[in-house]
C-alpha cells in the first residue's frame, strides 16, 4: 500500500507540473502578441483576424481615401494555432513607389500684386498654339493649424539640376523617391460635397433670353421658388426699376434660374452652361453670374488653359492647377458678389460650348484632388511658357511666396520659348515717352547682359527675367521695373535683353546697349511667355512626353517640380 501510494503521490505531482507549464506556456504567448501589437501599430488599412490584436488596437478606420501611389505596406499576420502559440508570417508583395517632389519649409504667403500674363491684348497669341495662362492672382488665405502626417518623415534629397535637355530624367529620379500625397486629411478638414463657384459672366444694361432643355424654377433672394418655367421654352430676363424681371414682371433684385434636371445645361444667349443663373440688379444693369459646380466648371476652364491634344500627365497637372487656383480665389472671394470671371483677369471660362471629352477626362481622373501649403490652397499661378527657367514671386512683384520658386523649365514651344522683335530707337523712344518715361534720345541702358539662369544680379531675377532697367538719354535718367517695360513695349515676358545694331540672330549673342545716334535698329531677343510664376503650361507638356510609360500618376511629378513644398490631398 505505501508503494501504490508512493506512485500515486508522484503521479499526481507530475501531473499538476505539466498542466500549470501548459497555462505558463499559454499565457506567455498571449502576452506575447500583445506586446506585438503594442510596439507595431497596423496603418489604418489593416485588418486583422487575432482576437487578442483586435482588443489592443483601437486605432479608428479613416474613410478618406488618401492621394497615395506607394501604398502602405501590410502588416505582419500573426494567427494562433490550435496546437501551437508560434505565430505565423506572412510577407507582403512589393510594390512600385509614385512620383513625388519632396516638401521644404519656407514662408507663409502674402498678397501679391495682379498683372495680366500671356494672354494679353498687348501681343497677340499665336493661333491654336500656345495654351491661355491665368492673370491677376490672389494671396493665400489665413492658415489653419498644420496637421502632422501619417507617414513617417523622410530626409529630402536634392533635385539635379543640368543644362542638357533630357536631364527631366535627372530630376524626376529624385522626385520618384518621395512618398506622394502620403498625409491624411481629417473629417473636419474635408469638404462633403463639391463646392459651388460664383462665375461672373458679365453684366448688360438690355434684355437676353435663357433656355434650358428641362424646367427651370425660378428663386427669388431668398431662394423662395416664385414660378416653373417650361422646358425648351425661351424666357425673356432683364431689369425693371432697379429689380430682376422674367419675362417682363419685375420679382426681386436678385434671382436665380436653376434647371430641376441637375445634369441639363442652360442656354444664356445661345451659349450653353452647367448648374444655374443668377441675375442681380445693378445699377441699372443686370450681372451676369453662373453657379455651377467646381468640376463642372473646371470641364469649361481647362480645354481653354491647354492644349487639349496634349499627353494626359499635362491635362491632369492643368485640372489640379486650376481648381486650386479656383478654391483659393473662391476663399479670398466670400465676401462679394462673384468669385471669379470668365476671363484671363482669373481662368478662362467658355462653359459647355468649350468642353473637350480628353480635358474631361483629366478633370474626372484627379477630382477633388487640390495643392495645399499650410494646408490651405495655394495660388496656383500657370503661365504659357517658362523659357527655360521660372521665377521667384519676389522678383516678380515683390513678395516672397515659399511655393512659388524658380526652377528649371522644359518648354521647347519654339515660338513661345523664343522669339525675337525688331524696332528702332526713334519707336523706343517714343514709347518710354507716352508712358511718362522718357529721357530725351536714348544714349545707353543699364542692364546686366542675359546670362545662363540661376546667376541673379541686382536688376535680374534668378531666371534672368528683368527687375529694373535704366534708361540713359540726353535730358536724363529713368529706371523702369521689368513688369511695367514689358507693358511699355508689348513683350511676351521680362526675360529679354536689347541688342542695339548687333542681330542676335546673326552675331555672338552678345548684348550691346548703347545707341550711335543715327538710325539706330534695336533688336529685342526674349524668351517665354507670361509671367514667370508657377507652372510652365508648355514645360508641363514636355515633361509629360518624357514621362515613364505606365506612370498613371505623372502629374504629381509635374505639379511638385513647379509648385515647390506643397502637398496634395484630395478633398472631397
Amino acid at each position: 500500500m505505501k508503494t501504490k501510494r508512493l506512485q500515486l503521490m508522484i503521479m499526481a505531482t507530475l501531473f499538476l507540473g505539466v498542466n500549470i507549464g501548459g497555462a505558463s506556456v499559454a499565457q506567455g504567448a498571449t502576452l506575447q502578441n500583445k506586446n506585438v501589437v503594442v510596439a507595431k501599430k497596423p496603418t489604418p488599412k489593416s485588418t486583422v483576424s487575432s482576437t487578442n490584436v483586435s482588443k489592443v488596437n483601437t486605432t479608428k478606420k479613416s474613410s478618406f481615401r488618401p492621394l497615395v501611389t506607394k501604398p502602405a505596406a501590410k502588416p505582419v499576420a500573426k494567427t494562433t494555432s490550435k496546437s501551437t502559440a508560434t505565430p505565423t508570417v506572412v510577407k507582403p508583395s512589393a510594390k512600385p513607389v509614385g512620383a513625388a517632389k519632396s516638401s521644404t519649409a519656407a514662408k507663409s504667403a502674402t498678397t501679391v500684386k495682379t498683372v495680366s500674363t500671356a494672354k494679353s491684348t498687348a501681343v497677340a497669341k499665336p493661333a491654336g498654339t500656345a495654351p491661355k495662362p491665368v492673370a491677376k492672382p490672389v494671396a493665400t488665405g489665413a492658415k489653419p493649424i498644420a496637421q502632422k502626417p501619417a507617414a513617417s518623415k523622410q530626409t529630402t534629397p536634392k533635385v539635379v539640376k543640368t543644362t542638357e535637355a533630357d536631364s527631366i530624367k535627372a530630376n524626376t529620379a529624385v522626385i520618384t523617391r518621395n512618398k506622394v500625397g502620403s498625409v491624411m486629411t481629417p473629417a473636419t478638414e474635408r469638404i462633403e460635397h463639391v463646392p459651388n463657384v460664383r462665375v461672373l459672366l458679365g453684366s448688360r444694361s438690355s434684355d437676353a433670353t435663357v433656355t434650358s432643355t428641362a424646367n427651370m424654377v425660378v428663386l427669388n433672394s431668398g431662394n423662395g421658388q416664385v414660378s416653373t418655367i417650361s422646358a425648351n421654352r425661351g424666357t425673356s430676363v432683364g431689369v425693371r426699376g432697379g429689380k430682376i424681371a422674367v419675362n417682363g414682371k419685375a420679382i426681386d433684385t436678385v434671382v436665380t434660374l436653376k434647371p430641376t434636371n441637375s445634369d441639363a445645361p442652360f442656354l444664356f444667349e445661345g451659349k450653353g452652361y452647367r448648374g444655374g443663373l443668377t441675375l442681380r440688379a445693378n445699377n441699372g444693369t443686370m450681372m451676369v453670374i453662373n453657379s455651377v459646380p467646381l468640376e463642372d466648371y473646371l470641364y469649361g476652364v481647362v480645354p481653354q488653359e491647354v492644349v487639349p491634344s496634349w499627353p494626359a500627365a499635362a491635362l491632369e497637372a492643368q485640372a489640379v492647377a486650376a481648381r486650386t487656383y479656383a478654391l483659393h480665389t473662391m476663399e479670398q472671394n466670400k465676401g462679394k458678389l462673384y468669385d471669379v470671371s470668365n476671363s484671363t483677369d482669373h481662368q478662362v471660362y467658355s462653359g459647355v460650348s468649350g468642353e473637350y471629352q480628353a480635358t474631361t477626362n483629366a478633370v474626372n481622373k484627379t477630382k477633388g484632388v487640390v495643392m495645399l501649403y499650410n494646408q490651405r490652397p495655394i495660388n496656383a499661378l500657370f503661365h504659357s511658357d517658362g523659357g527655360g527657367y521660372t521665377e521667384d514671386s519676389v522678383n516678380v512683384w515683390g513678395n516672397d511666396i515659399p511655393y512659388l520658386k524658380g526652377v528649371k523649365d522644359y518648354s521647347t514651344g519654339t515660338s513661345t520659348s523664343n522669339w525675337t522683335v525688331t524696332t528702332s530707337r526713334q519707336a523706343l523712344e517714343s514709347k518710354l515717352n507716352a508712358a511718362s518715361k522718357g529721357v530725351g534720345k536714348l544714349k545707353s541702358i543699364q542692364l546686366t547682359p542675359l546670362g545662363n539662369p540661376g546667376q541673379q544680379t541686382s536688376d535680374r531675377g534668378v531666371s534672368g527675367r528683368i527687375k529694373s532697367a535704366t534708361f540713359i538719354g540726353t535730358s536724363g535718367k529713368t529706371t523702369v521695373d521689368g513688369d511695367s517695360l514689358r507693358s511699355i513695349l508689348g513683350l511676351k515676358s521680362t526675360l529679354f535683353d536689347f541688342y542695339v545694331n548687333h542681330n542676335p540672330a546673326k552675331g555672338t549673342g552678345k548684348a550691346y546697349h548703347n545707341f550711335t545716334g543715327n538710325n539706330d535698329t534695336v533688336y529685342i531677343k526674349g524668351h517665354g511667355w507670361g509671367h514667370g510664376l508657377g507652372m510652365s503650361q508648355w514645360g508641363a507638356a514636355e515633361m509629360a512626353k518624357r514621362a515613364t510609360p505606365g506612370d498613371a500618376n505623372y502629374y504629381q511629378t509635374i505639379l511638385r517640380h513647379y509648385y515647390s513644398g506643397i502637398t496634395l490631398k484630395k478633398m472631397y
